[in-house]
């Protein structure tokens, strides 16, 4: 007990100094998260974005606070951007593949910035609070823009609720940005925050559920469903998790608008609307096509960013289409190789997650909240996979955003075990040499 409080004294008298590389990464993600050069397209001209991480970068250089740290994620990440660069020499349409690659070595990029950036666990807390106060203001201002300017989609027989921006506003992409800040939202419920932030946290759950909803995403919401499924697994008491899921899914149905719930219940009645059909049935053709497809390459596949170009000029199938397929998107566009460095990646974002959990139980200091978000971060993972039966999301920069996070919270819970065990040490030494 006396060793319990020595560690909770010293932890009590660190001081926080204020980091404007935190703020400005911030910055950042209501950029790529937001999008507004997107809704106020005349702020396109001006290359927000690019000026800002120029700036940003700068910033960092001349920046004494930053510090790196060697992880197997990062190796990870730089292994399937190397996949990348390989397969896009093989393209089919050289110019997709490599402006794929220029999108992907930006969020590289971003990914070093946050690891360089954040210094210690409160920099981490803020950074996830921020992350979900900016997705609240992309949410809120996207149900605004539906309820007060009627801006919406009208698919499959009703209206559907879109994002804000260009590059993420499907509805079912939408959908699995909410689905996706979820477990972090989670996460922080966990670790007793204040009353402000708990109200917070409250509305933005009544929000995300709202809008997945109004998106009419049936793999919006069947994700959903997948997450809470996540949750009750991991929770002690399966009863209670069971009743609360079941109350939850329930309300969330009496207040759903009639023409939603006819929308969803497509997915166990296919004569409700033939063309809902047709669209899920297409998915399974997606991936029949991906794996046809990728026996014909099958070493580094056709180049990122290639799937429309190759389902048009090989299968003769229809201009622009994406295969709606991770498998298939992923096997197509980057072969074999590409889908050995996913693996890797997954395998090592899982084997992270493990290795935080055990060192937080077998260090003297509490990481309850580093332990939760490490273990939301795998379950944006599995959310990410399952989404991705029905979805080309091989490319989203979630996987960069858990990516760095999940670094962050191993990093972070390694410098409190060894901190926490050299004073224990020292305090025993201590000890002794006065009974002596």
């Amino acid at each position: 007990m006396e060793q319990n409080n020595h560690f909770e004294n010293s932890a009590a008298q660190e001081t926080y100094t204020f980091n404007p590389m935190l703020w400005g990464v911030i910055g950042y993600l209501f950029l790529l998260i937001f999008r507004p050069f997107e809704y106020w397209e005349w702020l396109g001209a001006f290359r927000i974005q690019r000026v800002y991480m120029i700036g940003l970068l700068l910033g960092l250089a001349f920046w004494n606070g930053k510090r790196y740290f060697n992880h197997s994620i990062t190796f990870s990440l730089l292994l399937f951007f190397f996949v990348m660069i390989l397969a896009s020499v093989f393209a089919l349409d050289s110019g997709r593949a490599w402006n794929q690659v220029w999108e992907e070595f930006k969020l590289l990029v971003l990914y070093f910035v946050v690891i360089l950036s954040i210094r210690n666990k409160e920099d981490f807390r803020i950074l996830i609070i921020g992350f979900i106060v900016v997705t609240g203001i992309y949410i809120g201002k996207s149900l605004w823009e539906f309820f007060i300017n009627d801006r919406h989609v009208y698919r499959m027989g009703i209206r559907r609720l879109i994002g804000i921006d260009q590059t993420y506003n499907d509805p079912n992409t939408f959908a699995a940005t909410v689905i996706y800040s979820l477990p972090f939202a989670w996460a922080l419920w966990k670790t007793n925050p204040g009353k402000k932030l708990r109200m917070g946290l409250m509305g933005y759950g009544v929000m995300s559920v709202s809008a997945i909803g109004l998106t009419g995403s049936r793999s919006g919401m069947l994700s959903f469903v997948f997450f809470l499924f996540l949750l009750w697994i991991r929770g002690k008491r399966k009863l209670v998790g069971v009743v609360a899921m079941v109350a939850l899914i329930a309300t969330s149905w009496f207040f759903l608008p009639d023409m939603y719930k006819t929308r969803f219940e497509t997915l166990f009645d296919d004569s409700i609307n033939e063309t809902a059909t047709e669209s899920a049935q297409s998915r399974w053709q997606h991936f029949k096509w991906g794996i046809q497809l990728y026996l014909d390459r099958p070493i580094a596949g056709w180049g990122p960013g290639n799937a429309p170009v190759v389902v048009r000029k090989v299968l003769r199938q229809s201009e622009g289409l994406q295969l709606h397929n991770l498998t298939a998107q992923l096997l197509t566009e980057t072969g074999t190789l590409g889908a050995i460095a996913l693996i890797i990646l997954l395998v090592v974002f899982y084997r992270t997650q493990s290795r935080t959990i055990w060192l937080s139980q077998h260090s003297y200091e509490s990481t309850d909240f580093i332990v939760n978000i490490s273990i939301a971060s795998v379950n944006v993972m599995w959310l990410m996979l399952f989404q991705g039966l029905s979805g080309h999301n091989l490319y989203r920069y979630t996987w960069f955003w858990i990516a760095a996070v999940l670094a962050l919270a191993e990093y972070f819970t390694i410098r409190e075990h060894e901190k926490a065990n050299s004073e224990l040490s020292n305090g025993q030494e201590t000890s002794g040499i006065t009974q002596e």
